[in-house]
């Protein structure tokens, strides 16, 4: 059994050194091997050459983008060049834990399922630092639900565990953060069986590096309508 790590990377020079130290001690169950896929799209704050260093390491497989393509083109990237049973997607900076993977990988396998998403709603404490972004996943999760009949409470969570070949079987497009919207609609559509777990999360401001901002939200409403009327 393997586990494929994807890990997108822009700019988190202050952080990827941590995350993947992290990757590295987490311990997973039924003796899993680890294949840690880092994908760096076009950093440019000294990221790019600190993963150039550790390129002759055999822990890491680490893909350089020519240019900024987007984190949903980093992903497809890292799906299409995984080769373990399972996948699991973990941004580079510090908001979500790796130690998350093992109650993952046990709740979809007790449960027999596709897919398990970590939930940062789902957990009692509230974590998000920004009342807006909270609101936008609650209610673009909610749309889904709807659309697609489903019962998520976070699709846009990073923490998504997904059998492999299913993700290689849903076709992906979206370049952006929408991809997480993208993959969670397609899962609903296509029947596969999905569970979530709560996680703890530790957000990081935009001060900090934070990323995904109001146009993203705009992006997620826009695919989710587009893949419910696509046949």
């Amino acid at each position: 059994m393997k586990l494929s790590i994807i890990v997108c990377v822009y700019n988190e020079i202050n952080t990827i050194e941590k995350i993947l130290e992290k990757i590295d001690n987490t311990k997973l169950p039924f003796e899993i091997e680890k294949e840690i896929i880092i994908i760096d799209n076009n950093s440019t704050d000294g990221t790019r050459e600190l993963l150039n260093s550790l390129i002759e390491s055999d822990k890491y497989k680490i893909i350089f983008q020519k240019k900024n393509y987007g984190k949903g083109n980093s992903i497809i990237k890292g799906i299409n060049n995984a080769t373990g049973n399972l996948t699991v997607f973990q941004d580079a900076d510090l908001e979500y834990e790796p130690n998350n993977y093992s109650k993952l990988i046990d709740y979809l396998n007790k449960n027999n399922l596709d897919a398990v998403f970590g939930s940062r709603i789902k957990h009692h404490q509230d974590h998000f630092y920004y009342k807006l972004n909270r609101l936008a996943v609650i209610n673009l999760t909610k749309i889904i639900n709807f659309l697609f009949k489903g019962s998520f409470t976070d699709v846009a969570t990073n923490h998504k565990l997904i059998k492999t070949n299913v993700l290689k079987g849903l076709n992906l497009k979206s370049k952006g953060f929408n991809l997480d919207f993208e993959i969670s609609l397609k899962l609903l559509k296509y029947g596969y069986n999905c569970g979530e777990i709560p996680i703890k999360y530790f957000p990081r401001t935009y001060k900090e590096g934070k990323k995904i901002n109001f146009l993203d939200a705009i992006k997620s409403l826009f695919v989710i309508f587009y893949f419910y009327f696509k046949s």
